[in-house]
């Protein structure tokens, strides 16, 4: 108990409680001028040209084999996309942890998940085991002290308040990565196109408003039989409106071949089937499931998210 007292207690204050924001403050952007004058912005957009691709700023991707190939940029709108128990959230949370690990501030908002569940799967994702040591959990919680924090919401939520959340969260807590898991869980009528259309145009808007990244999590439709477990979709299969997929500036599609877990080969495809920018590399990147950590991975092992291999004989076995 002294642990999980001790865990609790460093754990404080990483969550947010919507009960205690005044959200109407956040429902909208400031009332700044939009219009700008060109040479206002001159000698950023000049740098920006002259420095060229590899100088811009963004997220990569947690992969060494592919940290060229994709650049999530800050202000923009990411759609994770696949069938149901491929492993989008899951993947979606290494990203996020990815992002942690290079000193960004990451909100988590998985409507599905209470946030014990999303602390314990980050946790061992980090620490690259299943059953954690004492050690390997406090040095997990040394690297996420002061930039996560997790949205204590379970169940569906209103569209408005999703829009607040990004707003507060960039402009009160200085966080430039907002997970929202998942569209499915934002009170909108499935039917209703128009309306969930205008959540992703509102998402789109409140990040480049803030500046910061937000990725949005959407199921796939099944049509025709289809269970998913064959082939991978198609942003062209996202459930609800047809244009979810076109004004996001990212689309990233996950799938697993569940058949051949114990292949030789990959058995996860993650779908690059859209960016936006200098960086527009489109593809498919092989992974494999690491069982125990909960990662995907290019190889076998986890990715060292804590460090150990930098320290001589630091290594939690």
């Amino acid at each position: 108990m002294q642990l999980v007292d001790r865990m609790l207690q460093r754990h404080a204050g990483q969550t947010i409680d919507g009960d205690k924001i005044d959200w109407r403050q956040w429902l909208k952007p400031s009332d700044a001028a939009r219009l700008i004058p060109g040479e206002a912005i001159a000698e950023r957009c000049k740098r920006n040209i002259l420095l060229g691709p590899d100088a811009e700023s963004g997220l990569t991707l947690p992969w060494s084999g592919h940290q060229r190939d994709v650049l999530i940029r800050p202000g923009k709108l990411a759609v994770w996309c696949g069938w149901s128990h491929h492993g989008k959230s899951q993947m979606l949370k290494m990203l996020m942890l990815h992002a942690i690990h290079r000193d960004e501030k990451v909100v988590i908002a998985s409507m599905e998940e209470d946030v014990d569940q999303v602390w314990e799967d980050l946790a061992r994702m980090a620490c690259g085991v299943s059953n954690p040591s004492v050690r390997a959990l406090d040095r997990f919680i040394d690297l996420i002290r002061g930039r996560v924090w997790l949205y204590d919401q379970q169940g569906e939520v209103p569209a408005e308040r999703c829009v607040a959340l990004i707003r507060y969260a960039a402009a009160e807590l200085g966080v430039t990565q907002i997970a929202i898991d998942s569209l499915m869980m934002i009170a909108v009528n499935r039917d209703d196109y128009e309306a969930q259309s205008n959540f992703v145009g509102a998402l789109k808007i409140a990040a480049k408003d803030t500046g910061a990244t937000c990725h949005l999590v959407a199921h796939m439709r099944k049509r025709d039989g289809r269970t998913g477990d064959d082939s991978p979709g198609s942003p062209h299969d996202i459930a609800g409106a047809h244009d979810i997929a076109s004004k996001a500036d990212y689309v990233f599609n996950v799938w697993r071949d569940k058949k051949r877990e114990d292949a030789t080969r990959p058995s996860c495809i993650l779908g690059v089937d859209k960016q936006r920018g200098r960086r527009n590399w489109i593809g498919k990147i092989g992974l494999h499931f690491h069982e125990p950590s909960r990662q995907f991975v290019e190889h076998r092992d986890p990715i060292d998210f804590l460090g150990w291999n930098r320290e001589p004989g630091s290594d939690d076995e």
